[in-house]
């Protein structure tokens, strides 16, 4: 009697332990069919200032003269945060000067020789800021060698015009010789005439024939002298007047050929000026904006700023700030700009310290391997919500700190999250060969 209840009893109990596990079961099932979770793309940022820190370094390098900053110190756009020493940059500089002073006033000579004028003054030499007291010498020494030049020439022209004027009155002399000669012999042959007469009729002797015969071969000699020498004479003044126009036209020739000459050094002098002013400039190290000095790099007067190296490290003080995640390749195309993002700051106590909201500004086009992993990755762009980085209090942000970023997708049924790994690996499979 004791045996049959208890039968029964075993299958009320079975049968209601099984309609509650298909109470159950269908619950659950209808919870994660209709029920809806959040989806999130998580990554691993930075925060940075939206106007990245600047490296402040040096082009060449140098001895530091002056360091004007400390650790920490704020700094305005335009302050000198050092200055390095300038001695053999002004000193090449004042070679330069020099050098085109002189160039300056030989190119005024030279085109002064060329016109002919008799004097000239180096304008290009105040016009191009180089001081002019300083290479007065240089100036004077191309004057004077101006004076010189046209006092030498002057006087060779002189001495060949004496000489031409020497000739000249040689050949006038010579002209007049040749006149009396030739008169002298129509007075010959005249006297010839009668006295060659007389002796036909035998009135004179032989010998006074001959003897006028023998002044008449004498004139003609004497006047052939004269006319060779007036001829050389009148030769020699032909090389004189060549002698003269070789002068100028040598002078000409030497001045165009010492001018272009001139002009090639100028433009090679001057582009060596604005490279060594350029380097003058340089000496100061400027701030390039408001900002805090950290990472001061030198210490000490009179130390060696390495080229290219920074030397100190100028945070702004726009405090703008961004937060620039990695996201892994394989979820980027879940990710576009516009998104929600909730962020995390990890350096804060995570049990009072609340999330921030913000949104995905930029994404980069390509993706980026770490360096230091070799993990690949794409950069993306998170603009923290203002208002929400008020709930963050006295909390403040620094560029570098860490933060977790949960970029908004599209929500998802509970159930999809327990099938979707089974049909990923049914998909695989059947793609399998």
């Amino acid at each position: 009697m004791t045996a049959l209840p208890s039968e029964r009893s075993l299958r009320r109990h079975m049968l209601f332990v099984s309609v509650l596990g298909l109470c159950l079961l269908g619950g659950v099932g209808g919870w994660a069919a209709t029920a809806t979770l959040s989806n999130a793309v998580v990554g691993e940022g930075t925060v940075i200032i939206d106007e990245n820190v600047k490296k402040i370094q040096h082009l060449t390098g140098g001895i530091i003269s002056e360091l004007r900053v400390r650790e920490g110190s704020h700094v305005k756009a335009g302050d000198v945060l050092l200055r390095l020493d300038g001695t053999m940059v002004r000193a090449n500089l004042g070679i330069v000067d020099s050098a085109l002073a002189q160039l300056y006033a030989r190119r005024a000579r030279l085109q002064a020789e060329r016109l002919g004028q008799e004097s000239f003054s180096v304008a290009d030499l105040a016009d191009s800021g180089i001081d002019v007291e300083a290479n007065r010498k240089l100036v004077d020494g191309e004057i004077q060698f101006f004076t010189t030049r046209k006092s030498s020439i002057a006087g060779m022209k002189k001495q060949l015009e004496e000489r031409r004027s020497q000739l000249t009155e040689e050949i006038a002399g010579n002209t007049l010789q040749i006149q009396a000669t030739e008169e002298a012999i129509k007075l010959i042959d005249e006297e010839f005439r009668s006295i060659n007469s007389l002796y036909q009729q035998q009135l004179t002797t032989m010998q006074r024939v001959n003897a006028l015969k023998r002044q008449r071969v004498e004139l003609d000699g004497n006047r052939g002298e004269r006319m060779s020498a007036r001829a050389q004479a009148e030769g020699r003044i032909n090389e004189i007047n060549l002698q003269i126009l070789q002068l100028d036209e040598d002078r000409r020739t030497e001045n165009a050929k010492d001018l272009t000459d001139v002009e090639a050094r100028i433009a090679e002098m001057a582009e060596r000026r604005i490279a060594a002013i350029d380097q003058l400039s340089r000496l100061d190290l400027r701030a390039p904006m408001d900002g805090r000095i950290y990472q001061l790099a030198v210490h000490t007067v009179g130390g060696v700023a390495d080229a290219r190296e920074p030397l100190m490290l100028l945070a702004p003080d726009s405090r703008d700030l961004t937060v620039e995640a990695k996201i892994a390749s394989r979820n980027i195309d879940q990710v576009q700009p516009g998104q929600s993002v909730d962020i995390r700051f990890s350096a804060f106590d995570q049990r009072t310290t609340p999330e921030v909201t913000g949104e995905v500004i930029s994404m980069s086009p390509d993706i980026v391997a770490d360096e230091r992993t070799g993990v690949s990755y794409y950069p993306v762009r998170i603009k923290p919500d203002a208002d929400s980085l008020s709930r963050l209090g006295n909390l403040a942000l620094y560029p570098g700190m860490p933060a977790d970023v949960f970029i908004k997708v599209a929500d998802r049924s509970a159930i999809s999250y327990f099938v979707k790994p089974f049909t990923d690996q049914l998909a695989q499979t059947f793609r399998e060969e």
